[in-house]
């Protein structure tokens, strides 16, 4: 269908309507695709769950993929990068577009690539949707959607998970800029391609490309106008952060850029949220009340100008910084202010903006605390009945408060809000772990009856707590009552979990300082009863090192808490848990200026193909492989650990490194001429044998440390954190880990496997299972911060080892994963103590 609404019309008036309504021209485009629209209403209704947007969610179709014949589609669709012509096919009356992907008979094809030149105003939509069938989806690892404008792209991703007809997401808020984009407004050019995945072939059948539009905004600074500014990645980081929020509360929302807002398109929608915008200007600030004084409620983080404030009914704005680490560690809430309230949040923030209510009607319903729980008598968080106001930023951690608080304010500013966020809790209480729902949750705590009794207790309480939330009058709290019971059975799901005697449990720090700085033995302790048996401590840089190093800078973090090397292992040893220290290889973002200096005067820095200095030591400069490799064995020959662990092992990308001593040393190792530097290296004919020699520069560096390391102790172990893309990573950024592994150099292996979508972590870690000839440990990482409570975590542990990994390492041990992820990990699937396979081979 062409045009959604709640109420389940689909008709040309309302397309057509809608946009007059908004006071925009009405594009020829848009016109002929409603005119056109019955044809379409009578294909098969796409697989898309539909939108539970209160006020309902407005759709125009891009795309309907109908063209008459295939000379029609081919004008349309032109390929690029050797992909095949496009093709118009027809099923049950209705036609479609078929891209044919032939990664078996083209195993050199990375992709298949089709553009189509189209001029498109996107600033308003909020999502893309894509509906499609893959006959074989493994042989696309993912699909990216591209939208060209000015001299860069827009750039969505999304997988395949079935072969069935279904619609692909692709929120505005995760796309990606490539090269200088003009903006949302000047689209002139689509590109869709496939990426391989499997060499297979197999064809994509595309029925339409739409983009819809929703009733909450969040507006935020456009890359155009602001990209170049030092806090422009915060900024955006964090709307991103508020749209996985709202997206977790069965939310959605618009993407609007400053430098495009329609003081219309703002008003039309009854919610706006602006996560984090510190270059609000007067004209966009206008453009903001005029929308909330014509009706729409705001809700506003950190900073805005005077204007808004007085708008909200507050006053009195103080910036106020942290006098001591921890000093904002906690929001405790006034529960009874509005339903659903959580009685607390965790947050570490470093500083705030402090504001009190100026008006009558404008209340404080949450102070900050510090981490000892003393009150600071500042405010947290504020509202009034034209808006919130949150006095910071909004951080990932303790996600299930934060939604639940953030669903508590978002109801009382939009009532209508709550059915919706209450049904989508309690469609998605059952989805925990890897399962898709109570069903599935019952059968697996069937299926491990051997695990904690406990779980079947859990599962009973949580069935029982939901059905009540379902029953219970809308004057009950009961999107509180859905999270208890979601509790329940998330407490269910992590105690019906095996733990294999067998098995590498790590977790990297990446602070170096254990999840309580200054306290290695606490956090030694809480590992040991969680059931882990490694550390992967962070403890030195390219530039930088956490212990009285005699050949890198000493740090901050040694001058305040001392010897963080010894500290980690005396304490870890004593609990039984080894110790593989982490090294930063070559990357000098935490070094000394001076540090930095002296390395890009002596030429030891790289250079990226237009000359500008890159911050990380050149691998190919011989003093730099001395270097790296001497601070390793540093740690080898001063310290007990069990292990020396890589970590960027490789350049920063496809632009490093052209510096003259690159190409001095290429053409001396390889006898090969560079007529024309660096252009021949890096897109020209010697291009794949430059990649090849960056290759080879660091597989040096690891064969190096893994031979003197052993020499020096045989029974120490190599590990490294690498790309999960392989082999993509040896062209793009020269780590060649299967290599490394055939070759006998490491000892386990660490695929950085962070994603939230487990189809994609499930493709990754079987491709990871059957790449080396040679078997050693996999122990897939996972990225907890990304994952939107702790039984995802667990969830993805449990898909590894059901795809035949040896174990697992997590990402990142801290005072937030203290309390969750360890917790979660202790409930079940560590519940047994494990010896790591790499000490089993050999013990």
């Amino acid at each position: 269908m062409v045009f959604h609404r709640v109420d389940g019309r689909s008709s040309r008036t309302c397309l057509v309507s809608l946009l007059r309504r908004s006071g925009r021209a009405i594009p020829c485009l848009v016109l002929i695709l409603a005119a056109a629209l019955p044809v379409w209403a009578g294909r098969p209704a796409a697989a898309a769950e539909p939108s539970q947007s209160p006020g309902g969610f407005q759709d125009e179709v891009i795309d309907a993929f109908s063209y008459a014949d295939d000379a029609e589609a081919q004008a349309a669709w032109k390929p690029s990068e050797r992909s095949q012509p496009v093709r118009i096919a027809e099923t049950d009356g209705a036609r479609y577009l078929e891209i044919p992907l032939p990664f078996a008979a083209d195993t050199q094809r990375a992709r298949s690539v089709h553009d189509r030149a189209i001029r498109l105003d996107l600033s308003a939509p909020g999502v893309f949707l894509l509906e499609l069938a893959v006959d074989q989806p493994a042989a696309a690892a993912s699909v990216s959607l591209y939208f060209h404008s000015g001299e860069g792209w827009y750039a969505g991703s999304a997988r395949v998970a079935e072969s069935r007809r279904s619609v692909l997401r692709f929120p505005k808020s995760q796309f990606r800029t490539e090269g200088n984009p003009a903006g949302w407004d000047k689209v002139d050019g689509i590109r869709i391609a496939f990426w391989r995945g499997r060499d297979l072939n197999a064809s994509a059948r595309l029925f339409s490309l739409t983009s819809r539009r929703h009733d909450i905004a969040l507006v935020v600074p456009s890359q155009k106008r602001h990209g170049t500014k030092p806090e422009f990645r915060t900024a955006e980081e964090t709307a991103r952060r508020m749209a996985d929020f709202l997206d977790a509360l069965g939310l959605d929302a618009d993407w609007l850029e400053d430098d495009a807002l329609d003081e219309g398109v703002l008003a039309a929608h009854p919610l706006i949220i602006v996560p984090y915008h510190p270059f609000l200007d007067g004209q966009t600030t206008a453009t903001l009340l005029s929308a909330m004084r014509r009706g729409s409620k705001g809700f506003f983080f950190y900073q805005v100008p005077g204007a808004i404030y007085e708008h909200l009914g507050l006053g009195g704005a103080r910036y106020a910084a942290q006098r001591e680490e921890g000093q904002f560690a906690e929001i405790r809430l006034e529960r009874s202010a509005l339903p659903d309230l959580p009685q607390s949040v965790r947050q570490s923030s470093w500083n705030i903006t402090d504001v009190r209510p100026a008006s009558q009607d404008a209340r404080v319903i949450g102070w900050w605390y510090d981490r000892e729980g003393k009150a600071t008598d500042r405010a947290a968080l504020t509202i009034s009945p034209r808006g919130a106001f949150f006095s910071h930023i909004l951080l990932s951690s303790d996600a299930a408060n934060k939604q639940m608080m953030l669903a508590a304010v978002l109801g009382y500013l939009r009532p209508e809000l709550r059915a919706v966020m209450l049904r989508a809790a309690i469609d998605r209480a059952g989805k925990v772990g890897h399962l898709d729902g109570i069903p599935a949750l019952e059968d697996w705590v069937a299926r491990h009856p051997t695990a904690d009794a406990s779980a079947r207790q859990a599962l009973q309480e949580g069935r029982d707590l939901l059905a009540a939330a379902e029953k219970a009058p809308p004057s009950q709290p009961r999107l509180a009552m859905v999270r208890e019971a979601r509790d329940r059975l998330t407490a269910a799901y992590l105690a019906a979990q095996d733990s294999p005697a067998v098995e590498g449990r790590a977790y990297w720090n990446h602070s170096g300082l254990g999840a309580y700085p200054g306290d290695w033995e606490r956090t030694a302790k809480e590992l040991k009863a969680a059931g882990f048996n490694m550390i992967l401590p962070n403890m030195l840089w390219g530039g930088l090192a956490h212990y009285p190093s005699d050949l890198l800078p000493r740090s901050s973090t040694w001058e305040q808490y001392g010897d963080q090397i010894e500290q980690c292992v005396r304490a870890c040893h004593a609990h039984g848990i080894e110790v593989h220290v982490w090294k930063v290889n070559f990357n000098l973002s935490t070094a000394p200026k001076q540090f930095v200096a002296t390395m890009r005067e002596a030429g030891r820095t790289q250079v990226d193909p237009d000359g500008n200095p890159i911050g990380w030591l050149c691998p190919s400069h011989p003093e730099n492989q001395r270097l790296e490799l001497e601070s390793m064995l540093e740690v080898a020959k001063k310290y007990p650990v069990d292990g020396l662990h890589f970590d960027y092992i490789r350049y920063p990308g496809p632009n490093g490194c052209y510096c003259d001593g690159c190409r001095r040393r290429f053409q001396e190792e390889t006898g090969q001429t560079v007529e024309h530097w660096p252009q021949d290296c890096y897109s020209g004919p010697l291009k794949d044998s430059y990649r090849r020699w960056r290759c080879e520069q660091i597989t040096r560096l690891v064969a190096a440390v893994a031979s003197e390391a052993k020499r020096l102790r045989p029974e120490i172990k190599i590990s490294a954190a690498v790309f999960g893309d392989y082999p993509a990573c040896r062209d793009s950024v020269g780590q060649d880990w299967v290599a490394w592994i055939d070759a006998g150099y490491l000892d386990f292996v660490c695929p950085m496997d962070y994603t939230n979508d487990d189809s994609r972590f499930v493709s990754l870690v079987q491709r990871q299972r059957s790449l080396p000839q040679r078997r050693i440990p996999l122990y897939p990482g996972i990225g907890a911060w990304q994952m939107p409570s702790e039984d995802r975590v667990i969830g993805q542990i449990v898909l590894a080892r059901e795809l035949g990994a040896d174990g697992f390492t997590i990402f990142n041990l801290a005072p937030d994963s203290a309390v969750t992820t360890l917790p979660a990990v202790a409930a079940g699937v560590g519940r047994v103590p494990a010896l790591p396979p790499h000490r089993k081979a050999t013990d």
